[in-house]
């Protein structure tokens, strides 16, 4: 049991990890086309750029079905739930608490203002920082007027 734990927990940094720099080298270059939906302002309940959310689900959906079809892929069921884990702590970090995209849930969480102005930071000036959960540039986000209640 520790074992999985230990995959969970190092898998959910490694997508964060790998969060970061696709979303530095790829979709703020190659796919920008799609990802530039999420730095224009929304119309409507989606946006080009949650294809990208969907693809992941995916992954880990079918890395999750091989890991518990196949015993001699042990190693792929923890991996597909990290995946699965930061896809769920996204979620709610990201689109419900950041974005809002849900409006008649207003999450007031003073421990994630600072992820919050950095996310500001990234959509005001399109580069740093690419990562949701460990940013760069704190001296940047503590100067981010954004508060609590304002929507990225």
């Amino acid at each position: 049991m520790k074992g999985f734990i230990a995959i969970v927990a190092l898998t959910f940094v490694a997508t964060e990890m790998f969060s970061w720099a696709i979303h530095r080298y790829v979709y703020h270059k190659a796919l920008w086309f799609i990802h530039k939906s999420h730095h224009t302002t929304r119309r409507g309940a989606l946006e080009l750029n949650d294809i990208f959310p969907v693809i992941f689900a995916a992954v880990s959906v079918l890395l999750m079905v091989v890991g518990l079809q196949d015993p001699s892929h042990s190693n792929v069921l923890p991996i597909s739930v990290g995946i699965m884990a930061y896809g769920g702590v996204y979620f709610v970090v990201h689109d419900l608490y950041i974005h809002r995209r849900v409006r008649r849930i207003a999450l007031r969480i003073p421990l994630l203002l600072p992820l919050k102005k950095a996310h500001a930071v990234h959509h005001r000036t399109g580069g740093e920082p690419y990562g949701l959960l460990f940013f760069l540039h704190p001296r940047q986000t503590a100067k981010e007027p954004v508060k609590d209640e304002d929507q990225v």
